[in-house]
């Protein structure tokens, strides 16, 4: 199978949390590394190989090591993703994270708003909206049309009177 490119923005902050979220788990998920950014493929558990340090038998000392080769190395690739789509800057201020889904909880409570101030940005955005901020109509109706979206996924019901 391919890989899949990322469509997208690299992360650089709240401004762009949001929109870079649904480009990423996107592209995480066809490449296959959402497993491991989500921690639901674990590391393989040493004590069904092995009684203490000694191996159980010599085929599952085997089997145990090439399992946790297999996950480090995918662990490596899920992390490598998510540091090959988020800016420098944010390289940086997560270096000491080891792990996909490490970076991922990092980078989720670092920049993840509250569902109110995501309802309140959303909001601001239709308020916002006027025709002549905008270079054309497709233009000005796909901005209501997506800040519409976020609010019904937030399950925050807006009139369609509004709306119009």
């Amino acid at each position: 199978m391919a890989s899949v490119t990322f469509k997208g923005e690299k992360l650089i902050g709240k401004s762009n949390y949001i929109e870079w979220l649904i480009n990423a788990k996107l592209f995480w998920e066809i490449n296959g590394f959402m497993p491991y950014i989500i921690n639901s493929d674990l590391k393989p558990n040493k004590a069904l190989y092995y009684n203490g340090s000694e191996p159980k038998t010599d085929e599952l000392a085997v089997r145990y090591y090439e399992r946790e080769q297999e996950y480090n190395r995918n662990n490596s690739k899920a992390l490598g993703a998510i540091k090959s789509i988020i800016s420098l800057e944010n390289t940086e201020r997560f270096k000491d994270k080891s792990t996909a889904f490490e970076l991922y909880s990092a980078i989720k409570s670092t920049f993840g708003e509250s569902s109110l101030e995501l309802i309140g940005r959303y909001f601001d955005k239709l308020v916002e909206s006027n025709y002549s901020s905008f270079k054309s109509i497709d233009e000005y109706t796909s901005n209501i049309q997506s800040a519409t979206i976020y609010l019904q996924e937030l399950k925050y019901k807006i009139s369609k009177l509004f709306i119009i």
